[in-house]
């Protein structure tokens, strides 16, 4: 079935752009027939979805701004943040979304329509916080478990019956690390089940999946390491070109680097915390210039003039 829908880059919603076709829409965010097949999904019911959420764009934004306002402004010291950032899924890139978590696990996402779709999807609103090391996250956990119940009872195992409509204010899944092999995981292990603790091939972060005003938003904690390397590789490979292996294997080594950046800065502060008396000064330790500006015997002088070719050079050197 042919469909339409805005061409242009759409920011609060989806009226008042020119259209095009389903077939561009699919080229746009690199979704091949069969994956849109596969997914299941009648495209005039995407439109619908498209439609309707964009009615909800003033809604979303809002509690957005109110969880910023309770939460998040003027309370640094509280949360241990050094910044963040935030934004609203748009109508178009939430269709993208669905069709490929529609692929990726039919199973749980078989019953979404576009009646209930909402109770599936768990970002809609996202909140990025940064922090300068790995450490402060620990801060940033104690503060949100306070505002936010963390109950298993409470989490997502069916998206339709695990609704829950008369509750706020909680976790609604189980907060998740996702590190990369051979990451010191001890900051987190004493907070975080050890089965909640990822070791994947290339990424860093916590992630946590609220319920506030009645709508899951996600919560993602990143160092500013993490988040130099997790721009670069969103710009470059997601979700179009995860597949490539030269690009990949780049982003990779990108990731190393900015784990060990994580890792000295970490470091660094934990010198911080030990005396100076414990700490020699450099001189202590190399005597600079004692056994070069002194040298033990005079060297022979040369006189330039007695060289008259190459040979006299090479002579003159074997001499010394």
């Amino acid at each position: 079935m042919i469909g339409r829908y805005p061409a242009s880059r759409e920011l609060n919603g989806i009226k008042g752009y020119d259209l095009m076709l389903k077939k561009e829409f699919l080229e746009r965010f690199s979704i091949s027939e069969d994956e849109f097949r596969e997914a299941g999904l009648d495209w005039d019911d995407l439109c619908y979805i498209a439609k309707d959420y964009a009615r909800k764009l003033p809604e979303l934004q809002r509690i957005r701004d109110e969880f910023l306002q309770e939460f998040i402004k003027n309370k640094d010291q509280r949360t241990g943040l050094h910044s963040y950032r935030t934004r609203v899924k748009t109508p178009w890139h939430l269709v993208e979304k669905i069709i490929r978590k529609r692929c990726e696990n039919y199973l749980k996402y078989r019953t979404l329509t576009k009646e209930n779709y909402m109770k599936f999807v768990t970002d809609t609103i996202g909140f990025r916080g940064l922090i300068l090391y790995r450490e402060d996250w620990v801060i940033f956990h104690k503060y949100l478990i306070q505002h936010f119940e963390n109950n298993p009872d409470l989490y997502i195992h069916n998206c339709i019956s695990d609704y829950h409509a008369d509750k706020d204010r909680y976790m609604a899944e189980p907060p998740k690390v996702h590190m990369r092999l051979g990451d010191f995981s001890d900051i987190y292990s004493d907070w975080i089940s050890s089965d909640n603790i990822f070791d994947r091939k290339h990424y860093r972060s916590v992630h946590y999946i609220l319920k506030y005003q009645g709508v899951y938003m996600e919560v993602q904690i990143r160092t500013l390491f993490e988040e130099g390397w997790g721009e670069i590789d969103h710009h470059i490979l997601y979700p179009y070109k995860k597949s490539d292996p030269m690009l990949t294997e780049f982003s990779e080594l990108l990731n190393r680097l900015s784990g060990m950046g994580d890792e000295m800065a970490s470091f660094f502060k934990r010198l911080c915390d030990v005396s100076s008396e414990n700490f020699k000064p450099k001189q202590t330790i190399v005597n600079p210039r004692l056994d070069y500006e002194k040298p033990k015997e005079k060297l022979n002088e040369v006189d330039l003039s007695s060289i008259q070719t190459v040979q006299d050079a090479i002579d003159s050197i074997v001499k010394e």
